[in-house]
């Protein structure tokens, strides 16, 4: 099984099982771009940095997810999604072949195999353990992206 068939027939299902784009501002990103690539010259740039998923909830980037082939450790997708983590500034990250999961916690460089995904308000909660009513309002407003607006107040009473 490669690497898509995995992420289709198993690790989505599994982010769809921890609430992952199924409860409210939470969202899953896709190939989310990184970086565009190195600039080589002459007007070309190298290989561009794509992760496999972002995870997205109230508005801010809480996790990256690296995905392998079904046939493959479970450990192959480490250092890559570190790497990306730490250019996306997430504390949390991981990497899976679909057979399990592996996370990785940046901030306090904690390692080891988890039974699922957690949910956004657990993903949240592990994120932000200080509360920050700001943050949470802002968490909470509504966004303006291609046209769409995602529902949501900006402050107690206010309306669109």
């Amino acid at each position: 099984m490669n690497e898509a068939e995995t992420r289709a027939e198993h690790i989505d299902p599994a982010l769809k099982g921890a609430g992952w784009g199924v409860v409210e501002g939470s969202r899953i990103h896709r190939e989310y771009p990184i970086t565009l690539g190195r600039i080589e010259g002459h007007g070309k740039r190298g290989k561009a940095l794509t992760a496999d998923y972002v995870l997205v909830y109230r508005s801010h980037k809480l996790a990256v997810i690296e995905a392998k082939a079904w046939d493959e450790p479970l450990t192959l997708g480490v250092a890559q999604a570190k790497d990306y983590a730490g250019k996306l500034a997430v504390r949390f990250t991981y990497a899976s072949n679909g057979q399990g999961i592996y996370g990785i916690d940046m901030q306090t460089g904690k390692e080891s195999e988890q039974p699922h995904y957690p949910s956004p308000d657990e993903l949240w909660n592990l994120t932000f353990a200080d509360q920050n009513a700001w943050r949470d309002r802002f968490g909470r407003r509504a966004l303006r992206r291609q046209g769409w607006i995602f529902p949501g107040p900006l402050l107690p009473g206010h309306r669109h």
